[in-house]
């Protein structure tokens, strides 16, 4: 049975907190995919104005099934970019998310994965996507409603379009964690220097901690 629900297409963002080829169990055992994409404001308002439209039918919804009650507005999954000192960007973080596993009426488990292509549409099977890699995503906006938390939408994830891809890790060499070359200066015995790939999988996407950004 198809859903209803509004479909869209990202702007390209930057990408951050990437779990992409896996899930994050760290707060639920079922896992949830999820990424943040940060885009520019003047990319970012027609996905805003979707987003806005559809918190109002949400809110109009929840009022209709709870009448009587008084219905709070959730938080929109999108917030602006704040610096270092709290002051806006210029850009907008928005939050895409979905469960890695359903549990249908009759207890059957649905695994769910979410589809990964390069620019040119190629699926991609074998790549791991960090945070830093640019990229579109498809997803669809999803009325929700608690008593607690009041009414809102969330941004299903559904696939991403890798534009520009990091992998490895923006650390994975001395350029990655911003070093140039420096001429003239220390330069380790060659048994001392280490290869590059000792650092690929240092910190992965999937393993960040959030407060590193």
């Amino acid at each position: 049975m198809k859903n209803n629900y509004t479909k869209i297409v990202s702007p390209e963002g930057v990408s951050q907190y990437a779990w992409l080829t896996q899930p994050d169990t760290k707060f639920d055992d079922s896992g949830h995919y999820k990424v943040n994409l940060i885009i520019p404001a003047d990319k970012a308002s027609s996905l805003i104005k979707q987003i806005d439209e559809e918190m109002i039918k949400s809110m109009a919804t929840a009022k209709d099934s709870n009448k009587g009650k008084t219905i709070k507005s959730a938080n929109a999954p999108y917030d602006d970019e704040l610096d270092d000192d709290g002051k806006p960007t210029g850009n907008t973080i928005f939050k895409f998310k979905r469960k890695a596993q359903i549990i249908t009426k009759d207890g059957k488990v649905v695994p769910f994965k979410v589809a990964l292509f390069d620019s040119k549409g190629v699926p991609l099977t074998d790549v791991n996507v960090w945070s830093g890699s640019k990229m579109k995503a498809s997803a669809e906006l999803v009325h929700w409603f608690t008593a607690m938390a009041g009414a809102g939408v969330s941004l299903r994830l559904r696939a991403v379009q890798i534009t520009e891809l990091v992998e490895g890790g923006s650390g994975s060499n001395a350029e990655g964690f911003g070093f140039d070359e420096v001429k003239d200066g220390y330069k380790a015995p060659e048994k001392t220097q280490q290869d590059d790939k000792s650092f690929e999988n240092e910190v992965p996407a999937q393993t960040e901690n959030k407060a590193d950004f």
